[in-house]
């Protein structure tokens, strides 16, 4: 299996503080999307930081993770680096 470069990322570093494994979110998002539920590799690549995801994740991201911590408050620049003046934003 090739191993890409990652970067630590939010949604990453949000699960790590918080203890929650990747299976378990990957398990919340099957639980209400089913067949349309995002891929696990797509999961790992938006964790791992090698692509971005897509608005219409970030919405189910930011669902999954307030469902499973009980957080309401919880806001998609906590899980999505939206910071214009990070280089790596400008990166393709």
């Amino acid at each position: 299996m090739r191993r890409g470069n990652h970067v630590e990322t939010p949604l990453q570093r949000l699960l790590d503080d918080r203890g929650i494994a990747s299976a378990r979110l990957e398990a919340k998002l099957r639980e209400r999307l089913g067949d349309r539920a995002p891929a696990e590799k797509d999961l790992r690549r938006w964790r791992l930081g090698r692509v971005e995801p897509r608005r219409k994740n970030w919405v189910r991201l930011l669902w999954a993770v307030r469902e499973i911590t009980g957080e309401p408050g919880i806001r998609i620049e906590d899980i999505v680096d939206l910071d214009p003046n990070n280089p790596a934003i400008w990166e393709d």
